[in-house]
């Protein structure tokens, strides 16, 4: 345990005030909770909006509703995401099917993705990785034709926009993440958006069975929620991540998550949600400007609409190899950086997932593994802390692990760095 300054991989806003009046929802019947759906379905235009324990939990419940009204059994989702996503799918008892991703654009890899959609498979995740907006119209268009229902995954994108909408507003129905990290948090929560009757309808049914949480789970989350509003910064992050136990920062694939409704001292705790945030996505963008800049990404237009509309969730780069990755990930380690080397390994090698998957080649995903970290963009990120990482990343000394933008023209190379939105 080294005491120093620490930077967490990302942080989410919690004001003290709404930390402490969060406990009045104990005794308020379903008053927030109502006005959380209100104001959620007037920001984003939906036909219904359901609110679950966590994004895990949304994401199980849309794919079980969707599964009741369908004898289709197949999920199609990244190569490379969240081990959350196939833990839903499982949950939900559906097949998970992999379509390998893009590495420059952490989106689906569309000529492969025709392929894969058929009359059997039941819905498509399309994800926003990271708060880069992925294409889900042309996703849309590919499933269309063999009327497949397109899942948007904007867990990690609430307050991103596309230049087709706002993320979580453009496919069938989608789900948000309000855990720890993400760019507005309840310590845990999850947000469905229906836009379509029929699938509100099959939601409703699967929701109607949903049970609240055990008051003994919604006081523990509260409490945890206080923890993290303390040991988050900077100037205490040291000591959650010197503590093995907590396992902060690690991937891991299980099924046995709970599915409750989110309770009403979580609903509470989103009190003025939309202003908290677009504050936070506004200084996610300020700092990912200020990173892009000091670590040489001047050559991308970070003005346009498609770059200062991204949510940022954090700054995804990708390295020149794996042991430059490694290198940078360790240098980080040691000097309280905050770079993240992100999921471990591709969906298909989860080893929970050995006799679920075909077998595949995903090449693209792979890469990602090999490959990418990101770096935090949160309000904690300060002049002190750019400087440290471009140290890491760019300084001297650093030659194993300068990012794929630093080499471009020595090595004439085709790629350019995962930092720029959809193409």
């Amino acid at each position: 345990m080294k005491i120093q300054r620490t930077l967490s991989p990302t942080a989410a806003l919690i004001p003290l005030r709404d930390l402490l009046r969060a406990p009045l929802g104990l005794f308020s019947g379903v008053k927030y909770r109502n006005q959380l759906k209100e104001g959620l379905q007037e920001r984003f235009s939906a036909h219904a909006v359901f609110l679950l324990s966590s994004g895990k939990a949304a994401l199980t419940l849309i794919l079980k509703a969707l599964a009741a009204g369908s004898r289709r059994r197949r999920v199609v989702i990244p190569a490379y995401t969240c081990f959350s996503v196939p833990s839903a799918v499982v949950k939900a008892g559906l097949e998970v099917v992999l379509c390998d991703v893009d590495p420059e654009t952490l989106d689906f890899k569309f000529d492969e993705l025709k392929s894969v959609v058929d009359g059997d498979v039941l819905c498509v995740l399309s994800t926003h990785l990271f708060g880069f907006t992925a294409d889900v119209a042309r996703t849309k268009q590919l499933c269309r034709e063999h009327r497949v229902v397109v899942v948007e995954d904007a867990a990690q994108a609430m307050g991103a926009q596309s230049s087709v909408g706002q993320a979580g507003t453009i496919g069938d129905v989608a789900f948000f993440s309000l855990g720890r990290g993400k760019n507005l948090t309840s310590g845990t929560g999850g947000i469905i958006l229906s836009f379509s009757s029929a699938i509100t309808e099959l939601i409703e049914a699967e929701y109607r069975q949903v049970p609240e949480p055990p008051v003994r789970e919604t006081i523990c989350n509260w409490i945890e929620t206080a923890l993290m509003k303390v040991f988050i910064h900077p100037g205490l992050y040291w000591f959650p991540t010197g503590l093995p136990f907590l396992g902060l920062g690690e991937t891991k694939f299980y099924t046995d998550f709970p599915v409750f409704r989110m309770d009403e001292l979580r609903a509470c705790l989103l009190q003025g949600w939309s202003d908290r945030l677009d504050q936070t996505n506004r200084d996610r963008r300020a700092t990912a400007r200020r990173l892009m800049e000091d670590l040489g990404l001047g050559g991308w237009d970070v003005r346009t609409s498609a770059f200062s509309e991204s949510a940022y969730l954090r700054l995804p780069l990708l390295m020149r190899n794996r042991s430059a990755k490694e290198s940078a990930c360790k240098r980080s380690r040691e000097v309280g950086a905050g770079i993240s080397a992100n999921y471990p390994t591709t969906i298909q090698d989860i080893p929970q997932l050995a006799d679920r998957i075909a077998v595949r080649r995903v090449p693209g995903a792979q890469d990602i593994v090999e490959r990418l970290v990101t770096v935090p963009t949160h309000r904690f990120v300060e002049q002190q802390d750019i400087r440290k990482l471009d140290r890491i990343l760019c300084g001297e000394g650093s030659d194993p692990s300068v990012p794929l933008h630093r080499r471009a023209t020595a090595d004439q190379s085709p790629h350019r760095p995962c930092v720029a939105p959809l193409k």
